[in-house]
């Protein structure tokens, strides 16, 4: 979808809420009618925005230093009423605007520039709701925002966006349709880069109700663009529909069903990908303690023009709870794929098996609980492939910060992967390579990393959370012709004791019986930890040994967390986190993350709050150090608000023989008066 179809469609529902104003005016008591009224008078405001910053860059030897002063005299305006009737059309409209001096100064190289300009402002938000309290509803918004974002990162992002679009709504007892519309041209800018992410989108989503059964339409349409630091731009189109059934029926209502049709279509990359997927999934509870379940998948993924790959899943199971606390679930299971590729012949993989589990949870009076899970699976894999490769599309994985003390090393599944053919997409949006993630490799597997610290765009998509789930299409050497059976044991226990102390283990084992020469993996993964927690004291320490035929790894990892509340009217709290990784071939890598922060409200309406952190980032051959220090006061006495406050960050980072220093201070202040 282009910009200029979604200024016809911004039209066409124009044109729709006039046309619906025209007809259901003679239902209107033309006694109640204001054409245009508001609620109050408009609340005036006035006051003035200083922003002021240094940054320093150097790099291995050189040095360059970047000034920015922004003054800005704002007056805004907020208002709230309604058109023709409170009924029709209620609106909510905030408008902020100012003119003043935005001075840039910039040295290195034995040379400098500077421009003082006269720099403008505007901030605006306006919201129209139509017939909000009808079935069929509407809104329509814009808005224009000129923003500095906290993400509780080491960096404070600036964050220019402007957005509008409509939402439409229409529920009954049985049937709700929505429909969302809108484009977003949104730029942020951190310490090391920017991103500016435009965008149009629509979606809608359709849900008919009955009273055992449920059917659900799904439509999405997304044309994004990233362009990273105003030079390389990435485009990603992406189109999908779904529609999904759910079904209860039998005499007791103790049949369940669900199936789902799909289709999607993705360019990126100078590739277009199509899949086709279809699902079933039965659950049938036969008593309280006994259920059985059967779930088929069919996909078939094209990427031209390289290949097109079809795959069928099924397992069927039965479960059992033969006591309260233990749980059993056994398992057939299947697949077979079929990879054609333009280039290379037709590869086969095929897989069946069974598999049992074992789970038994148990309060240990009133001091513990216990808790057991155990599982083997016995798969028989065919793989008949000529030279050549194979592609994994959509692979699913969940990627954390390094700065999380969630971080594990994320690889993909299949061995020998093509790093040039690798595409990491998080939901419409494509990750660029290099800027927001890097291929790491080890043995035969490749981790997907993001880079610390996070490029401006994969902050944008984090916001405050620490890890991003992500899909990944790629291609790998085709694995030799073979058959062979693997063994799969997985066993976890967790003793928690007194309700603060917990002790946990877990142990996957894999084991195969393939011919020599044949690439198939082999696998011991152990890891052991203990954690506590007690009021405002966490810690936990945690010890992994990763040992496979692909690659090797031992971690060790640990953290602390404090969060004291020292009054009614403050908190503090610190955060650390420890983590050391040794690979095979003799690469380490160890970090350190630490943050601490304190929030007082004071007398006389006055609130303050001071932060700090460091990051530190140990690899062979790489160290990263990143330093943040924040403070700031806060201040309302009626109409009359203030923010002040201070921040520096700072970040060094040696490579060899190369090294580079970033360095930034910035003071803004904000006052607001409203009459």
């Amino acid at each position: 979808m282009n910009f200029q179809d979604f200024q016809r469609y911004r039209l066409l529902a124009g044109v729709s809420a006039v046309g619906l104003a025209a007809g259901i005016s003679p239902a209107l008591n033309a006694q109640d009618i204001q054409w245009f009224q508001f609620y109050g008078l408009p609340e005036v405001s006035a006051g003035v925005d200083v922003d002021a910053s240094t940054e320093q860059t150097r790099v291995s030897g050189s040095s360059g230093t970047y000034d920015h002063l922004y003054v800005m005299p704002v007056v805004g305006l907020h208002s709230t009423g309604y058109i023709y009737h409170p009924n029709l059309i209620f609106f909510d409209v905030t408008g902020e605007t100012g003119w003043g001096w935005d001075e840039m100064t910039s040295s290195g190289g034995g040379s400098s520039q500077s421009s003082n300009e006269n720099g403008n402002l505007l901030r605006y938000s306006a919201q129209f709701d139509v017939l909000a309290s009808k079935p069929f509803n509407a809104t329509v918004y814009a808005s224009q925002d000129h923003t500095y974002q906290d993400y509780g990162s080491f960096d404070t992002y600036t964050v220019d966006a402007n957005r509008y679009g409509t939402r439409l709504n229409w529920a009954t007892d049985n049937l709700t349709l929505n429909a969302d519309l809108g484009y977003r041209d949104e730029t942020s800018t951190g310490l090391n880069d920017s991103s500016r992410i435009t965008e149009s989108y629509f979606n809608f989503v359709g849900i008919h109700r009955r009273k055992y059964g449920q059917t659900t339409l799904t439509l999405h349409a997304d044309d994004l663009n990233n362009t990273v630091n105003s030079g390389l731009n990435f485009a990603t189109t992406s189109l999908s529909a779904g529609i999904s059934d759910s079904e209860t029926f039998g005499e007791s209502r103790q049949i369940s069903a669900g199936t789902g049709l799909s289709y999607s279509h993705f360019e990126y990359s100078g590739q277009q990908e199509d899949t086709l997927n279809v699902t079933e999934n039965v659950v049938v509870n036969h008593r309280r303690d006994l259920s059985s379940y059967l779930t088929m998948n069919f996909n078939r993924s094209e990427l031209r023009p390289i290949t097109t790959a079809t795959r069928g899943q099924a397992s069927a199971g039965v479960r059992h709870q033969l006591y309260e606390s233990l749980t059993s679930n056994l398992e057939g299971h299947a697949s077979i794929e079929q990879d054609n590729a333009v280039s290379g012949g037709t590869s086969t993989f095929d897989n069946y098996g069974v598999s049992l589990s074992e789970n038994y949870n148990k309060r240990l009076q009133s001091w513990g609980r216990l808790s057991i899970g155990t599982g083997v699976t016995v798969d028989h894999q065919d793989q008949h492939s000529p030279q050549g490769t194979q592609t994994i599309f959509g692979e699913s994985h969940d990627i954390y910060l390094q700065t999380s003390p969630n971080y594990r090393p994320v690889y993909l599944n299949e061995p020998q992967v093509i790093d040039s053919s690798v595409v990491v997409n998080v939901g419409s949006d494509t990750l660029v390579p290099s800027t927001d993630y890097t291929l790491v490799s080890s043995g035969q597997l490749t981790e997907v990393r993001l880079v610390v610290p996070p490029s401006a765009h994969v902050q944008s998509l984090l916001q405050t959370n620490d890890n991003l789930s992500v899909t990944v299409t790629y291609q790998c050497d085709a694995l030799n012709q073979a058959s062979y059976e693997t063994v799969n044991f997985a066993a976890q226990v967790r003793l928690d004791l007194l309700g603060y102390l917990g002790l946990y283990a877990r142990l996957n084992d894999l084991d195969n019986d393939a011919p020599a020469g044949v690439l198939a993996q082999t696998l011991r993964d152990l890891i052991g930890g203990v954690d506590f927690k007690r009021k405002w004291f966490r810690a936990g320490a945690e010890y992994e040994d990763y040992d496979s035929s692909y690659t090797q790894y031992r971690s060790l990892r640990f953290f602390q967390s404090i969060e004291f509340t020292l009054s009614d009217a403050s908190m503090l709290g610190f955060d650390f986190n420890q983590s050391l990784y040794t690979y095979s071939g003799s690469r380490s890598q160890t970090q350190y993350d630490f943050k601490t922060h304190y929030n007082a409200k004071l007398p006389l309406n006055f609130t303050w709050y001071v932060e700090g952190g460091a990051f530190v980032q140990q690899l062979t051959g790489y160290n990263l150090v990143e330093g943040m220090a924040r403070t700031g006061l806060s201040w309302v006495y009626g109409k009359l608000s203030v923010r002040a406050g201070y921040e520096y960050n700072i970040q060094s980072t040696t490579s060899g023989v190369w090294s580079e220093e970033r360095e930034k201070n910035r003071f803004f202040t904000y006052l607001r008066r409203s009459f």
